[in-house]
């Protein structure tokens, strides 16, 4: 793939196929991100536990692919992604965050 080929995008846009993307989990009551790593790890999805969640982390491949959607779209707004039923127990919802815009800290009154 050459440099042409390979396009960085701001995030306005739809979501590279090999994009990192980001997804904030909310974790039932009794559930903790321990409870994810088996089956995130087997989608090529990180998991980085939070103090009230779980941040995963991937390509925008490999989440589209995980959670069975066709492909994460426009990224300038947060996107929620249904709850497979293999996580039905321990999440209660998968959020996708939005690209962050370069520069966007500075443009604020």
């Amino acid at each position: 793939m050459n440099y042409q080929e390979k396009q960085v995008t701001s995030g306005q846009g739809d979501a590279s196929e090999e994009e990192f993307v980001e997804a904030l989990v909310e974790l039932r009551a009794d559930a903790s991100a321990g409870d994810l790593v088996p089956w995130c790890s087997r989608h090529g999805i990180d998991v980085l536990p939070m103090t009230a969640g779980a941040l995963l982390t991937g390509s925008g491949r490999s989440l589209a692919e995980a959670f069975e959607v066709p492909r994460l779209g426009n990224r300038s707004r947060p996107q929620s992604l249904p709850v497979p039923p293999a996580l039905a127990s321990t999440a209660r919802s998968v959020t996708v965050l939005p690209t962050p815009t370069p520069g966007a800290r500075d443009r604020l009154p």
